[in-house]
């Protein structure tokens, strides 16, 4: 793992930990200004790539049943079978 991937890892593993930024950097021995500098280009990544938004249908689920996890962590659980619905709903971001 080179250290771009290395340090988007953090930054996402930083998004799940619910601490604050200066609170994951005091644990995880990082410079508050170094892990800053990689949130920001995290999130150029991001927006590069066209800003995808994951649609999955979950395994648990039964037909119609759709998750809609938005780049910014917003999860949207639709029952639905009308496609057209679903797309506006994805098209939002």
């Amino acid at each position: 793992m080179d250290k771009n991937e290395f340090m988007l890892s953090r930054v996402e593993s930083w998004k799940q930990s619910g601490l604050s930024q200066q609170a994951y950097c005091d644990q995880a021995g990082i410079k508050l200004g170094t892990f800053s500098y990689w949130i920001r280009k995290s999130k150029n990544e991001e927006t590069q790539s066209g800003g995808f938004i994951a649609l999955k249908k979950p395994v648990f689920a039964l037909e119609n049943k759709y998750e809609i996890v938005y780049p910014n962590g917003v999860l949207l659980r639709v029952d639905t079978d009308n496609l057209s619905e679903l797309s506006a709903l994805v098209n939002l971001y």
